[in-house]
């Protein structure tokens, strides 16, 4: 029994050492970006400190839709992802990550906002267009994940801390140019995404999913289904 008992202490640090590495290293990488990209930055607002259900870091800006103005929305246009990843960082100069990442962003949104309301192949006169920006990538290091987990030999066991993640930027503008829900996210692999400590790209996927779950957040004060007739929000540039 005080066998079981010392295992099932010794298990809880080593998690809780491995959060705390994972949070660690690079946290900057993490933080919401302002690129340019998005029509409007000027009402996102921080969120609270939280860990993403990987209890990876996460932290998040974002801008609400008012009920009327997603209830104005019939149906979501989504634009292809873009690329604003640095050419210098590791992922920024690889053309197949950038397909692949680009891809899930786009695939991950066409969920989320799917389970809200039709995702169109063409604008409507109620259509709101989505536009996302890829700002950062971290790629996870799986050789030296790998290399922790066989080398460390402690009762902890700390194990991987070289996680990946990535920065997204997206928003939805209304028919009329006007921006009516954004966010800027930033996301990290955590203890509960182990496997993604051993692929380059899975943490960073994880990112993508995300960021697109939270833009369905700020666009859930109008039930899935409902409607109104005209969009509002705030003015913004047209999207590119």
């Amino acid at each position: 029994m005080l066998e079981t008992t010392a295992r099932g202490r010794w298990g809880a640090l080593g998690l809780l050492a491995l959060a705390a590495a994972s949070v660690a290293p690079g946290c900057a990488s993490y933080r919401p970006s302002q690129s340019g990209y998005l029509s409007d930055y000027s009402r996102l607002q921080k969120d609270p400190f939280h860990l993403n259900r990987g209890l990876g870091l996460e932290r998040v800006k974002s801008r609400n839709a008012t009920a009327e103005a997603a209830c104005q929305v019939d149906s979501f246009f989504i634009e292809p992802a873009r690329w604003l990843v640095d050419p210098k960082a590791r992922a920024g100069g690889d053309p197949a990550r950038e397909r692949d990442l680009t891809s899930a962003l786009d695939a991950a949104l066409r969920e989320q906002l799917g389970a809200l309301k039709p995702v169109v192949d063409r604008p409507g006169p109620r259509t709101a267009r989505v536009r996302s920006a890829i700002t950062t990538v971290k790629l996870a290091r799986p050789a030296l994940n790998v290399l922790m987990l066989a080398t460390f030999a402690t009762p902890v066991g700390i194990g991987p801390i070289f996680n990946g993640g990535g920065v997204v930027e997206v928003e939805a503008v209304g028919p009329d140019g006007r921006q009516i829900a954004a966010v800027s996210c930033g996301s990290a692999g955590g203890p509960l995404d182990f496997f993604g400590y051993y692929s380059r790209s899975a943490h960073a996927r994880k990112a993508m999913r995300r960021a697109a779950k939270e833009l369905r957040e700020t666009l859930e004060p109008c039930p899935p289904g409902a409607s109104g007739r005209a969009v509002t929000g705030t003015p913004g540039r047209p999207g590119a």
